[in-house]
């Protein structure tokens, strides 16, 4: 008889109700993980969504704050940058040419914070039972989604207001951000892993995020600010990519080249398989370690 890997209708998060689920250790340690990890599915939607509504319990605003957070730097980096720098944005109203880099920083930036120290969080839980490690860190990107999805909103409620139009080509989208989210579901649980094992990266990832928010053309175009010897440092980077092919969507009202969407979704999937292997490969240790 096939075993069944669904918990009870009450199943929450607990290690006693982990431990009664019959599982195929080898489905489970398979050498990618991934079996292992589509296995425990209802597990990664029970943790999203307890996670989602942690976040939100007690706060006054709720999921107001997913929209307050990228307006807020907006604002901020927007008086320094056109104010004080004399930046202007190279197409669209600055409003929108900010937003569409704000909003997928905003959503790296929650997600790796969120990872970096997730797995180290639940130290208690991982000495009592055994599920793919990956669980952890993929929940809390899984919550980080969630925001994107709202400030995506507001991002194209500004495109509809400052521009008197949303264009077709706004479904780009799609493609555009299941790249950035396989990317950063990988990105996300290596810095969980490392995080759990070198506790000092808790320090350098703000520092790290700050870098690469001013490395990259967020509040600022490309062209006319970054010099042209270093322009292909830019077109390393993934994250200017992604920005690059938002702005063409909702700014431009043209479709990013099919090649650029491939390319985002494929190196997103090897983020992720890479990832996926890097945790089957410690996550044995990982109790002693903690």
């Amino acid at each position: 008889m096939e075993k069944s890997l669904r918990p009870p209708p009450t199943a929450d998060l607990t290690p006693s109700v982990a431990e009664s689920i019959p599982v195929d250790e080898q489905v489970l340690r398979s050498p990618s993980s991934l079996a292992g990890v589509w296995s425990f599915r209802w597990l990664l939607i029970q943790w999203s969504r307890r996670d989602f509504t942690v976040q939100y319990r007690q706060s006054l605003l709720g999921v107001v704050w997913a929209i307050v957070q990228p307006l807020m730097l907006l604002v901020l980096y927007g008086v320094i940058f056109t104010a004080f720098l004399g930046i202007k944005p190279d197409r669209g109203s600055y409003a929108v040419f900010a937003l569409c880099g704000l909003v997928p920083w905003t959503f790296i930036s929650s997600a790796i914070g969120r990872s970096s120290g997730a797995i180290a969080g639940n130290a208690g839980l991982l000495r009592q039972v055994y599920f793919p490690r990956a669980i952890i860190p993929l929940a809390s990107t899984g919550v980080t989604v969630i925001d994107l999805a709202i400030a995506t909103v507001v991002l194209l409620i500004a495109q509809g207001v400052t521009a008197g139009t949303i264009h077709l080509s706004t479904l780009a989208l799609v493609p555009i951000y299941l790249g950035l989210i396989l990317f950063m579901s990988g990105v996300s649980i290596v810095v969980s892993v490392i995080g759990a094992l070198v506790r000092d990266i808790r320090f350098l990832i703000p520092l790290a995020l700050q870098v690469g928010f001013l490395a990259t053309p967020i509040m600022y175009p490309r062209r006319g600010t970054v010099p042209s010897r270093y322009s292909w440092i830019y077109s390393l980077n993934p994250v200017a990519r992604t920005i690059e092919g938002v702005r063409q969507a909702v700014i431009d009202g043209t479709w990013p080249p099919a090649y650029g969407l491939v390319l985002l979704v494929g190196v997103g999937a090897v983020s992720l398989i890479v990832g996926l292997r890097y945790s089957a490969a410690v996550e044995e240790r990982l109790p002693d370690l903690l």
